[in-house]
């Protein structure tokens, strides 16, 4: 089968998608737990081996310390004893009278022999014990090999060559030493060499030289050679690395072990490491010692590998559990897809039986349910479609008759002027008939403060010949205002409502003044009448809810929702949005709109009244 076909029949059984579905859950899951389990085992382990591996090296350089505060124990003793250095010093003395010079030797050898025997026979690994003066003479040795071909003066350059320092302290060295007992001719031994200074004068004058077993160092670290072990590695006071054991095998490398604290992990050929510093505070001498992480980390592998079986037996049992149950389980919802089949192809006679009281039967339920209200619905679409085409007519009637309106209104005017010669009269035709053919455009066709004032104007001439010279009407406009954008019929409702409401009772003074200016980035209309003015109640409730729906049906408060509810919907509210202040006498309405300018022209200032003042 082809991956297309096998990806559209995936797509078209549900069964196959939750098996799938499933398994891909259970995968990932296993994945997750598995590499969680792995890093939690493998943390643990690393941590429980670095306390393991960390007391055991401060075991290891707690033993070596010992065994050098032992060394330094020995060369104290000798390194203050006040007969070696009035030995030593004699050596260079002539003999007395009537003694030779070997028999003087003879004898403060002796007494030298008396004195360092014992304290050199306490420790076993001291192989030989050499005091020489500063020209590299010998004047004692002793040793338990034989086999040892030491020649001095060189033997003493050789090793004062690697001294450090001046100060009287223990330098330690590792050297090849002559000794024909090894096949190679040479043995590899520690050299701890130390100046002898008069405890008086403080003068060198010579020094003390042993040397000492590797076993010595051996025995101590053997513990850390256990395993997988990258070698253990032992520095002086210098940091100079004094000895080391290393493993037969490829792991042994030396770590950057400086500026590191107690453990830490190195990678060397694509493998880690773990290793343990540990310092011997007295004599400063450092212990480094490291084990491979390969073991922990395949044995954490393992836990990875069962964590990922044990997600795929699981995946294998889900899918035959599946397969098994879903048969009965999804028997509904086969039937109500055998359902949906037979309704495309437009049998609307088709009903689904429910034979349980699950989801499934809540659907076929719904299923049934739909497919009568679908044939109800047929049966309506004809009565329905009738209904729209008598609406339809009906509508394009209402739209013709404004039309028939603005254009009988031109006709009666042009009849005024010719027949009765009535300017006045033909004035009031001209601008009801303006009016009406301005408010047949569409409310979002664009418009200017210019274009809203002129049918103002208009509203206002039709006014004037009803109230006469009672009526006093001031327009003042900022220049710079009259070309800014606004939305159509804005100011004419507010306009209406004064005449319709706040000049309903007042026979004369009736004033109305109209102000527009430019207050910081805004443009500010105010609307201002000396009329009966509007109750404080009714302004809280008109700010409080700007809806349109009016349950009393008020004009007066149909046609000023209206232009607040505009405002909000084109503007987003604050700070632009219609003001009702209410005055001593009238009320005081402000529109604050934005300022948008389309074009620059020139401004006009208005004044139109029946009266002068």
């Amino acid at each position: 089968m082809k991956p297309k076909h096998v990806l559209q029949y995936i797509h078209q059984h549900f069964k196959v998608k939750l098996i799938a579905t499933l398994s891909v859950i259970i995968i990932v899951c296993s994945l997750v737990t598995g590499y969680v389990s792995y890093r939690i085992y493998l943390n643990l382990f690393e941590t429980e081996i670095s306390k393991q591996y960390l007391n055991t090296s401060e075991q290891s350089i707690g033993q070596i310390g010992s065994k050098i505060q032992d060394m330094y124990r020995i060369t104290d003793f000798i390194f203050f004893h006040p007969l070696v250095e009035q030995i030593v010093q004699n050596m260079h003395a002539e003999p007395a009278a009537g003694e030779s010079k070997a028999f003087k030797t003879y004898l403060l050898e002796r007494d030298l022999s008396d004195i360092l025997l014992p304290l050199k026979n306490e420790t076993q690994q001291i192989r030989a014990l050499y005091i020489v003066d500063l020209e590299g003479n010998n004047y004692y040795f002793s040793h338990t090999n034989p086999s040892f071909q030491i020649t001095f003066p060189d033997f003493y350059t050789k090793v004062k060559s690697g001294l450090k320092s001046t100060q009287a302290e223990i330098v330690w060295q590792r050297m090849k030493i002559p000794d024909f007992s090894e096949p190679s001719g040479e043995k590899s031994s520690l050299v701890a060499a130390r100046l002898l200074k008069s405890t008086k004068q403080q003068t060198v004058y010579g020094m003390l030289i042993l040397i000492i077993d590797e076993s010595f160092l051996e025995d101590p670290m053997k513990p850390l050679m256990a395993g997988r072990t990258t070698g253990a590695y032992l520095y002086d006071q210098y940091n100079q690395l004094l000895y080391s054991r290393e493993p037969d095998s490829k792991e042994a490398f030396i770590p950057q072990w400086e500026n590191r604290e107690g453990t830490f992990i190195q990678r060397n050929h694509g493998n880690e490491y773990l290793f343990v510093k540990s310092k011997y505070e007295p004599r400063s001498f450092t212990l480094v010692s490291g084990i491979s992480l390969a073991d922990i980390k395949a044995k954490g592998r393992r836990v990875y590998q069962v964590a990922i079986i044990s997600g795929l037996v699981s995946v294998l049992l889900m899918a035959v559990s599946v397969s098994f149950f879903s048969g009965r389980l999804l028997k509904p919802l086969h039937m109500l897809v055998k359902g949906m089949q037979q309704l495309r192809k437009g049998n609307l006679q088709v009903e689904i039986v429910t034979t349980s009281k699950d989801e499934f039967a809540f659907l076929a339920e719904s299923f049934n349910t739909m497919v009568a209200n679908i044939q109800s619905l047929i049966q309506e679409v004809y009565v329905s479609k009738l209904s729209e085409k008598e609406a339809e007519l009906k509508a394009l009637q209402a739209q013709l008759n404004p039309h028939f309106l603005h254009n009988a209104l031109n006709s009666i005017y042009w009849k005024i002027i010719l027949l009765y010669d009535d300017a006045e009269t033909a004035s009031l035709v001209t601008s009801l008939s303006e009016l009406l053919k301005y408010s047949l455009a569409s409310i979002s066709t664009p418009s200017t403060l210019q274009d809203e004032l002129a049918q103002v104007r208009n509203y206002i001439t039709i006014q004037e010949a009803r109230h006469g010279e009672n009526l006093y009407v001031h327009i003042e406009v900022e220049e710079e205002l009259t070309d800014y954008r606004m939305q159509r019929l804005l100011l004419q409702p507010i306009v209406e409502n004064v005449f319709v409401h706040a000049f309903r009772d007042q026979t004369d003074n009736k004033r109305l003044m109209i102000r527009a200016y430019r207050h910081e980035a805004n443009m500010h209309i105010e609307i201002e009448d000396n009329g009966c003015g509007i109750h404080p109640d009714t302004i809280r409730t008109l700010q409080e809810d700007q809806t349109i729906y009016d349950p009393q049906r008020e004009r007066e408060s149909i046609g000023v929702r209206n232009v607040m509810r505009r405002i909000d919907l084109v503007h987003g509210g604050e700070p632009y949005k219609l003001e009702i202040k209410g005055l001593e006498q009238g009320t005081l309405m402000r529109l604050i709109l934005p300022c948008e300018a389309r074009h620059a022209v020139k401004g006009v200032t208005l004044d139109e009244s029946n009266s002068s003042g």
